[in-house]
């Protein structure tokens, strides 16, 4: 499996397109056998998926994603797994330990808002 975060300063990062690079991972029966980080060339949720459908990524981990991110994501057949934060090795292995949840609606109701969130509600714009 392939699976990709998207970063800035080696942390989980959104949006997707804003991102300095993303952070690719090989894995082998939960193993990360292949790591390496590619910056990304052009801003923007186009050039980002773009990205990840040149690498065969399955999977990515990353903070919160906006409904175009979300869609673009599931046309490229790209799982998704938002609300990461942290370090992208740590998220990384979350994932692969199976402690990271498949959420392709990323819809988060904690601080009421019902939007797409990282759950961080303290910092929530709309509160």
């Amino acid at each position: 499996m392939r699976i990709a975060v998207p970063v800035a300063h080696d942390e989980v990062f959104a949006p997707l397109g804003g991102a300095e690079a993303f952070h690719f991972y090989e894995d082998d029966h939960g193993r990360i056998v292949r790591q390496f980080l590619v910056p990304l060339e052009q801003s923007g949720t186009a050039a980002a998926i773009a990205l990840l459908e040149r690498y065969g990524i399955d999977a990515l981990i990353c903070g919160s994603v906006s409904d175009e991110e979300r869609h673009e994501a599931g046309a490229a057949g790209i799982m998704l797994f938002p609300n990461a934060a942290g370090k992208a090795d740590d998220a990384a292995l979350a994932f692969l330990s199976g402690t990271v949840v498949f959420d392709p609606s990323n819809a988060c109701n904690a601080c009421g808002h019902g939007h797409a969130c990282s759950l961080d509600c303290k910092s929530c714009t709309l509160r």
